[in-house]
């Protein structure tokens, strides 16, 4: 992790993770919980809301207008609340997937940017413009985060619109959901060896089948799965670091 001052923006300080750090960050706090299983399986990620950060997910119908998800930090920095809406989740597999990918999303939150909510003098001094950090509120050190902010989308620059907080919680979304080494397993029977890769590259006659095979044994969505996919074997072209 890079950490420097910040040019613009609301905080004073911008911090910089590789998709390599992110996993890492995220495969240490698993483990250390003891909820990073030996074989694929769907992540217990309620369960590691409330051992990482001691607190258990709130879902609630006030949120405010859009907003998925929020995570609140206490004075110090650390997380004291995660809460996610009721409302994501209408009773399907989708909305229950969707679901578990928000959590995720908070939780990436809560594992990267303690250190941004830690009190400063210069604490958004800077500035932005509203549209590129709407989703904070400094003066009550929260995110609030809306459908814009939650989709582990491409990962380029800008569909962020500068937001690279959001950025680092939605890679976040497939290192707690999707830890590299059980993808790996997961993905046995689909990956084929290659000449610059030893553990074996992705046909691309099979990507779409690895991505089904993936959503069902992680319990997540379509999209989450095939950019965790992108991510681990990225076809040509793709550009994923912020």
């Amino acid at each position: 992790m890079k950490s420097f001052r910040a040019k613009s923006g609301p905080f004073e300080q911008q911090l910089h993770f590789s998709i390599d750090e992110i996993d890492q960050i995220c495969r240490d706090a698993l483990a250390k919980e003891k909820l990073l299983p030996a074989e694929p399986e769907p992540i217990r990620i309620e369960r590691f809301v409330e051992k990482q950060f001691g607190c258990s997910v709130d879902y609630r119908d006030d949120l405010g207008e859009g907003v998925l998800g929020c995570t609140l930090f206490n004075p110090k920095g650390a997380v004291l609340a995660i809460a996610v809406s009721s409302r994501i989740n209408e009773g399907t597999t989708s909305g229950q997937r969707r679901e578990r990918s928000t959590v995720a999303h908070e939780a990436g939150h809560g594992l990267m940017h303690t250190s941004l909510f830690m009190p400063s003098p210069d604490q958004g001094r800077l500035g932005i413009e509203q549209s590129s950090h709407e989703n904070l509120d400094l003066r009550q050190k929260r995110i609030l985060c809306r459908d814009a902010d939650i989709r582990y989308a491409s990962g380029k620059q800008r569909a962020y619109d500068g937001r690279w907080w959001e950025w680092q919680a939605n890679r976040a979304i497939g290192g707690l959901l999707l830890p590299k080494v059980l993808v790996q397993k997961a993905l046995v029977g689909f990956l084929k060896p290659t000449s610059i890769n030893s553990s074996g590259g992705l046909p691309s006659e099979s990507r779409s089948a690895a991505t089904d095979h993936l959503a069902d044994v992680f319990d997540v969505n379509p999209a989450v799965a095939r950019i965790r996919l992108d991510e681990m074997y990225p076809e040509a072209g793709a550009q994923l670091e912020f």
